[in-house]
């Protein structure tokens, strides 16, 4: 059996956190798997689940420069003594500091990086580029989720496209429905409320603040509309205070054990990081996702999994590959599929509170006021959603995994 070692800043809260938890499982029983974290536990406490055996350098996270500088050569003079001693054949990286470490710490292991997002949507990466164009080329391999995002790889920052090959994220669907079908006792007493829902970060790529400022527009229509958001972040404190200045009535539930939510008196309800959002997911009406750019979006999969109805931003790459796959260009929005609806992208400016309504916000508005008007038209589309998800099964991700692995 082979030694495989899985790199990843830390394993709380984040879709590539997510990642490399999941692959540590899929690839437990072809490989022995190890995992190297760059942050200590105190700072960033496990939220998933993973296989094998977990080793932490133990970091600080740090904004002085002289720091981050210092915690790069801890990584990569790490990594090459346990790359050393644990005999590493293969080593698969999540995230730009650890694919740089990865890469300068390379020894007889083959290296592979796998690549989490779009890059050229992501401002900090692009800053970055003269680093990626020059470390991700001595990699053997990347991985990208989608096509378009391996073509931005080539095109916008100069690697090889012989070193690309797609493999998308994958889903243990039959696990996910099972804890959807959990009791929420919880929401008992919401059946009067129509219940908006999103899963994500509190971070810029969401574009969360977009998601207040409909929601505070949509509740003059439907003033029984409830939001919740299960997730955490660096964002949370901007959050609450955009919130705050909309009018909207916000309950802060992210600390306490208690997710019972008081409805009457709040119209938005911060839940904080759940280990189980799926039974949530089930028992929503819609699923709102408003990124502003994503790799292969966790979130709006695992909510199409559960058979929600999802609208989503039709951003870079990962939302249109789920709701309208065969779909290459869109003109006009909202774009309705039998998976899901598609509306116009965002252009990534956090706006002031009092900024008057922006068109994409507006198709948003009109859509969401449709559905409370006839709920019944979107009625097939979580079913059909369910269906098209089967396509993501952890066991054909599984086989080209393991395929890419053993050729490279």
């Amino acid at each position: 059996m082979k030694n495989l070692l899985i790199i990843i800043p830390h394993l709380s809260s984040g879709g590539a956190e997510k990642c490399a938890a999941n692959l540590s499982d899929l690839l437990k029983e072809k490989y022995k798997v190890y995992i190297v974290t760059f942050f200590s536990e105190k700072q960033f406490k496990t939220s998933y689940a993973y296989h094998g055996e977990l080793h932490s350098i133990g970091q600080k996270s740090s904004t002085s420069k002289f720091q981050k500088i210092s915690n790069t050569i801890q990584r990569i003079t790490f990594l090459r003594k346990f790359k050393k001693q644990y005999n590493i054949d293969y080593t698969i990286s999540y995230l730009f500091n650890a694919h740089i470490a990865n890469v300068i710490s390379k020894r007889k292991d083959k290296v592979i990086l796998a690549l989490s997002t779009y890059l050229s949507a992501n401002e900090i990466l692009i800053k970055r580029k003269k680093w990626i164009t020059k470390y991700y080329r001595k990699a053997d391999k990347l991985v990208a989720l989608n096509k378009r995002g391996m073509n931005d790889v080539v095109d916008n920052f100069g690697v090889y496209p012989q070193l690309l090959t797609v493999i998308p994220n994958f889903y243990d669907a039959k696990d996910i429905q099972k804890n959807a079908k959990e009791p929420v006792p919880e929401w008992e007493n919401t059946a009067a409320y129509t219940k908006f829902l999103q899963v994500g970060r509190f971070t810029y790529a969401k574009g969360q603040w977009h998601l207040l400022r409909i929601f505070k527009e949509t509740l003059k229509h439907t003033p029984n509309a409830r939001l919740f958001i299960i997730g955490a972040g660096e964002m949370q404190e901007f959050l609450t205070d955009y919130a705050a200045e909309l009018g909207l009535k916000l309950q802060d539930l992210t600390k306490t054990e208690d997710k019972t939510p008081d409805l009457k008196n709040h119209n938005l309800i911060f839940m904080g990081f759940l280990s189980n959002p799926f039974k949530y997911l089930r028992q929503s009406d819609l699923f709102l996702f408003t990124s502003l750019y994503e790799g292969f979006p966790n979130a709006l999969s695992e909510a199409m999994i559960c058979g929600c109805k999802v609208f989503s931003t039709d951003c870079t790459t990962g939302p249109r590959e789920l709701i309208a796959p065969e779909q290459k260009a869109i003109q006009n929005y909202p774009f309705h599929t039998d998976y899901g609806v598609l509306f116009p992208a965002f252009n990534g400016e956090k706006i002031n509170v009092n900024h008057p309504i922006l068109p994409e916000e507006q198709c948003w508005i009109d859509t969401l006021k449709r559905y409370a008007d006839k709920p019944e038209i979107y009625d097939q589309m979580g079913e059909n959603a369910e269906k098209r998800m089967r396509k993501y099964d952890k066991n054909e991700v599984k086989r080209m995994w393991i395929e890419l692995i053993d050729k490279v």
